[in-house]
């Protein structure tokens, strides 16, 4: 076994490429994220219900398509040949398997759901999985030789032509259409930037080594299919009950919730798991990186994902539209649940890389036992119940997972607490500065009332930062501005 690398050198390599992929990602998440907004405005909430219907049974399958191939791809010491093939040719036929089950599994969908539209939505849809190997195999690759250059240029390029694309058909009124456009764009572009940039063509073929490479990785892509049938569960479970408008109105809540989460972790998560890879059996550096990972990005995420809790009914009336006014509250309660599942995604990457996916699969584990029986329960409730659902278990599986984590990371839970003590009381300031104003100013909805509390709330965050925790506040920008002895 090689040594390990260095504190000085581990860090130095694993943020250079953070900073190449948060640098190069920038301009495409702001394109992302106003892409988005607009069109939510211009697809009606029924059309994001068809959409997580689409989404729920096919990000599961996604996750089964690899069967953990990737993973092992990352993971492997010496890559084979043989590997590499019988890797690529397993992956084209389990994913022409997926591509007919989703095809002709369209009208089962409808049925399901109650909702005729969905056959041929699906049936259209399901291309994604044909093109599926042609992502995973030079992703794993380049995740393997720590290429973040590399994905974060192909992502860039994707991302700009799906998000135009949804953006220019749902203003000229495709509906859901141009979500399900978009999203097969963005995995086409992907699969052909890839070729171009890191050429990797094999013969696939269909050999046993492969069989072993799925036997090292399929217990991480166990993990990932629990956790995304979890995330599914509501669409699954409460869909029929709750019908395509409803659902839609979740759904929305629940993107804008996650959206600080969804644009920051496909950042940092490519890093993760080849970083720590190199870890294993070094706990006390895993703890220590773990722990300097989680007071950075709480730093930055935390006041994104209280503040969208404080201003939910004024960001949802400015930005989405009256439309979605049902949305303002299940976004507050879900995104004060985010700052938990924050530290539960920087966590689960970590302990695979550190060779213990099993641990990973039992907090998925328990996520999905969590859920299966309190969303029946709770969605009798409407919307309101389901949001209620994500407050409650959010912070239940961030504790748990991270006494799980302590087989393998030499850091104990209350000193994580005791480095996430900045960004949670500058977080709880910036609520109270944010609610006196509102207490005492009488705003109306709109856009300079917005933006004042944006302003005062992100005031209040950086003086209260800059007064009583100064130290922790230059070692974040240190590190973020590449400065020396970040380490």
């Amino acid at each position: 076994m090689s040594p390990p690398p260095s504190p000085q050198e581990l860090v130095q390599k694993v943020m250079s490429g953070a900073r190449w992929v948060a640098a190069i990602r920038l301009s495409a998440q702001t394109l992302s994220w106003l892409s988005t907004i607009i069109v939510v405005r211009f697809i009606s909430p029924g059309d994001y219900g068809l959409n997580s219907m689409l989404e729920a049974p096919m990000e599961l399958m996604m996750l089964l398509s690899t069967l953990g191939l990737d993973v092992a791809l990352v993971q492997s010491r010496k890559l084979e040949k043989d590997q590499f093939q019988s890797a690529f040719g397993w992956l084209l036929a389990i994913n022409f398997l997926l591509f007919l089950a989703y095809f002709f599994g369209g009208a089962l969908l409808a049925n399901y759901f109650n909702e005729p539209r969905l056959e041929s939505l699906a049936k259209v849809l399901s291309v994604v999985f044909i093109l599926a190997p042609f992502r995973a195999i030079p992703n794993a690759l380049l995740d393997r030789e720590l290429k973040f250059k590399s994905r974060a240029i192909v992502d860039l390029v994707a991302v700009i032509t799906g998000a135009s694309t949804t953006l220019i058909l749902a203003i000229y009124g495709a509906g859901v259409w141009a979500l399900v456009l978009g999203l097969i764009l963005n995995r086409l572009v992907t699969a052909i930037l890839l070729m171009v940039l890191h050429p990797w063509f094999v013969r696939p073929t269909l050999g046993p080594a492969a069989v072993q490479m799925i036997a090292l990785g399929g217990v991480v892509a166990l993990s990932g299919a629990l956790l995304m049938l979890s995330g599914t569960l509501v669409s699954l479970i409460a869909g029929p009950a709750l019908g395509a408008h409803s659902l839609g109105i979740y759904a929305v809540a629940m993107q804008f919730a996650l959206l600080p989460l969804s644009k920051f972790m496909p950042v940092i998560n490519p890093i993760i798991f080849p970083a720590f890879s190199r870890l294993q059996g070094h706990p006390e550096q895993a703890g220590y990186y773990l722990d300097r990972a989680l007071s950075f990005a709480s730093i930055f995420l935390f006041p994104v994902m209280i503040g969208l809790a404080c201003v939910a009914s004024d960001f949802v009336g400015v930005v989405l539209g009256d439309k979605w006014a049902e949305a303002a509250l299940p976004l507050a309660l879900i995104s004060l649940a985010m700052p938990f599942r924050m530290v539960t995604n920087f966590v689960r990457p970590v302990m695979n890389g550190m060779g213990r996916p099993d641990l990973n699969l039992k907090s998925s584990a328990l996520m999905l036992a969590v859920l299966l029986p309190v969303i029946p329960l709770a969605m009798g409730y409407g919307v309101m119940g389901l949001a209620i659902v994500w407050l409650l278990v959010e912070p239940v599986i961030a504790y748990a997972t991270l006494v799980m984590s302590k087989k393998v990371i030499g850091i104990s839970i209350a000193q994580m607490a005791r480095n996430l003590l900045p960004p949670v009381t500058a977080s709880a300031v910036m609520a109270a500065a944010i609610f006196l104003l509102k207490l005492n100013a009488n705003l109306d909805t709109g856009v300079a009332e917005l933006f004042l509390q944006v302003a005062t709330g992100a005031l209040a965050y950086v003086m209260t930062l800059w007064l009583f925790f100064r130290p922790q506040l230059i070692k974040a920008a240190n590190l973020l501005l590449d400065r020396k002895n970040v380490a």
